[in-house]
């Protein structure tokens, strides 16, 4: 599966993404993984922008965005022996952390900051190892948060 061979990045402080990564069976045998992080420093536009050009120069499929409320959606297809795709899903929401505090809807969350989640899905029948997904969650949001990819981008 592609998204196993994202490309390690930095060593940025991945720690709250490690932390608050879940994983839980969904519907027909499907598996679901999430994690979120709080980030500081940035404008929603700003990692918007990160997000969305590191995804497609690592090849996924952008089905759909959003600026104004944060949302990216985009799939990989693996391709099985019988010539039939299976898709793997991944969405992104950007919003502000301040609605959050303690990982709880409020108001009293990160105040200047804006919380990433990101969820990928995939179909039974797809692999995908747990320590991977997890890793390459963080390291999406270390580059995300002040990496290569989006050190241009503002």
């Amino acid at each position: 599966m592609a998204f196993a061979i994202i490309p390690a990045t930095g060593w940025a402080d991945t720690a709250p993404c490690e932390k608050n990564f879940t994983v839980k069976d969904g519907l027909f045998d499907s598996k679901i993984y999430k994690t979120w992080q709080d980030l500081v420093a940035l404008t929603q536009q700003m990692i918007f922008n990160r997000t969305y050009a590191y995804l497609v120069k690592d090849g996924w499929v952008i089905n759909r965005t959003d600026k104004e409320s944060g949302v990216i959606s985009a799939s990989q297809v693996e391709e099985s022996t019988g010539g039939v795709g299976k898709v793997a899903n991944l969405n992104i929401l950007i919003e502000n952390a301040g609605n959050y505090y303690g990982g709880l809807p409020s108001g009293r969350g990160v105040p200047g900051g804006f919380r990433v989640t990101m969820t990928f899905s995939i179909p039974s029948g797809l692999n995908a190892h747990e320590e991977m997904v997890r890793k390459n969650f963080c390291d999406i949001l270390a580059e995300i948060k002040g990496g290569t990819y989006g050190a241009n981008l503002k």
